[in-house]
């Protein structure tokens, strides 16, 4: 597990987004067979809506009842990682993401759902790509084109 950038802010904790990743600042690969993503391509509307989350970093969610992301036109990103509750802002150029600092509250809960929620939040603070492709699945890669995490389309 890396470590995390935490500042408490009126019971919620900010997580600095890729600050301590590393990860390099050019936008993602394009999608094979696309276009590259420019900051003026339009975001892919299939991202938005609400998502539940199935699997984060290569592992399935076992307890999925609460772990979800709703990515809103406005740029809001809010759900809950399995534990907490989450809110960030983020950008999405065609298929290029960045999300902000994201802030969760702190509540404590068992081990494994904590591990998970660290699997998410891990995942969103990598990720580099959002797409949904045939399969239907919302899908994050990081810059280097692995997949972080698969969501699936939330009932209405």
């Amino acid at each position: 597990m890396r470590p995390r950038l935490l500042w408490p802010l009126a019971g919620w904790t900010l997580i600095a987004a890729g600050a301590a990743s590393g990860a390099p600042e050019a936008p993602p690969p394009a999608a094979p067979g696309s276009a590259p993503a420019t900051s003026l391509a339009a975001p892919d509307p299939a991202v938005l809506g609400r998502w539940v989350i199935e699997q984060a970093r290569s592992a399935p969610l076992t307890d999925k009842r609460q772990a979800h992301l709703v990515f809103g036109a406005d740029g809001t990103l809010s759900g809950h990682g399995s534990c907490n509750t989450l809110r960030a802002r983020y950008t999405l150029a065609g298929q290029a993401l960045k999300i902000d600092a994201i802030a969760t509250t702190r509540m404590a809960c068992g081990e494994a759902l904590m591990e998970q929620e660290d699997r998410v939040l891990t995942a969103l603070e990598r990720a580099a790509r959002a797409a949904v492709p045939a399969h239907g699945f919302l899908t994050l890669w990081d810059a280097d084109g692995a997949v972080l995490l698969r969501a699936s389309r939330a009932e209405p």
